[in-house]
């Protein structure tokens, strides 16, 4: 993981508790929503997410997926 891939997920984790923050995303790192918790996503899945236990791994993956069917696809 490169310093990006580490803001993506440190921001995930800060704002999971607080509805995502999703205003601030595109601000923040220049991508959409849906792309943000795809990849935030892609990590956990693929345990590239170095020193999250199994329950906030699993908390951080069933965050991203509701945020996925909650965000629409851009017109």
């Amino acid at each position: 993981m490169d310093t990006y891939d580490h803001a993506l997920l440190g921001f995930a984790l800060r704002w999971s508790g607080y509805g995502g923050g999703d205003d601030y995303i595109f601000t923040e790192f220049g991508i959409p929503p849906r792309i943000f918790y795809q990849r935030v996503l892609w990590m956990v899945e693929k345990r590239l997410a170095p020193g999250l236990d199994l329950t906030m791994r699993q908390q951080l993956r069933e965050h991203c997926l509701a945020k996925l069917t909650s965000v629409q696809k851009p017109q």
